[in-house]
């Protein structure tokens, strides 16, 4: 008797576990968690790169004036939306969307929130496939001037600095950190791509998932109606 006890208070214990490991929407975490990654990444990488490059062209204080409150508001903007988007995953995935979502206008409900989430997640795709090309332009400057042309000298107000000449060894010195710098920013940007692709992808499957009405186990629809329309009974919860 004692060992069908433990047998049967495991099998309670491992159950419950993963109940609650189905409730957390995985693909909407794993796609916030690299938002953060990448957000973090950006903002570390873009400071340090917009301090080193006004060193480089000898304290150009007017240089890039607006980069520190830009990058403090997007880093903000960007975790609000993600929250917001993680949010949405976690409501519509199965199987909290089925107790939320119980009735026909909480569905269509649903349906339009999700819309909404992916109609702005694929703006801010393209926005930040833009803001990748636009990274990636120190780079191909920097490797240009670095590796291919290396001259004796770098006069900045040929790119529209305001500072004088800067020696090539000064350069190289500084300019293979702002290579680096400006490196792990477009990286940061390439993983804030890759999150929101992520968020594209779970969205479309639970807009999928609500429209065909699997979640809606508490049935407030006419039976007749509903479960005749639906591919899957109301019975059916695993999924």
């Amino acid at each position: 008797m004692s060992g069908v006890f433990r047998q049967s208070s495991g099998d309670n214990c491992c159950s419950s576990f993963l109940k609650c490991l189905g409730l957390v929407p995985c693909p909407s975490l794993l796609s916030w968690i690299i938002l953060l990654c990448g957000i973090g990444c950006l903002t570390g990488s873009l400071l340090i790169g917009t301090w080193r490059t006004r060193e480089l062209l000898k304290g150009d204080e007017d240089l890039l004036w607006f980069m520190e409150y830009t990058i403090i508001g997007v880093t903000i903007g960007m975790f609000v939306i993600g929250t917001l988007l993680l949010t949405t995953g976690h409501l519509s995935t199965e199987p909290t969307s089925r107790r939320i979502f119980n009735s026909l206008t909480k569905n269509r409900c649903a349906q339009g929130l999700n819309i909404c989430a992916l109609v702005v997640a694929y703006i801010l795709t393209i926005i930040w496939i833009l803001v990748s090309v636009v990274l990636a332009t120190p780079l191909v400057l920097l490797i240009n001037i670095i590796c291919i042309v290396n001259p004796e000298s770098i006069d900045p107000s040929l790119y529209g600095f305001k500072s004088g000449q800067i020696t090539r060894t000064q350069f190289h010195e500084d300019g293979v950190n702002l290579l680096i710098t400006y490196a792990i920013a477009l990286f940061g940007s390439i993983l804030i791509v890759n999150s929101l692709i992520c968020f594209l992808i779970s969205i479309s499957a639970n807009i999928t998932h609500l429209r065909d009405n699997r979640f809606a186990t508490f049935n407030t629809y006419s039976p007749g109606e509903e479960i005749h329309c639906s591919k899957h009974s109301v019975v059916d919860t695993n999924m």
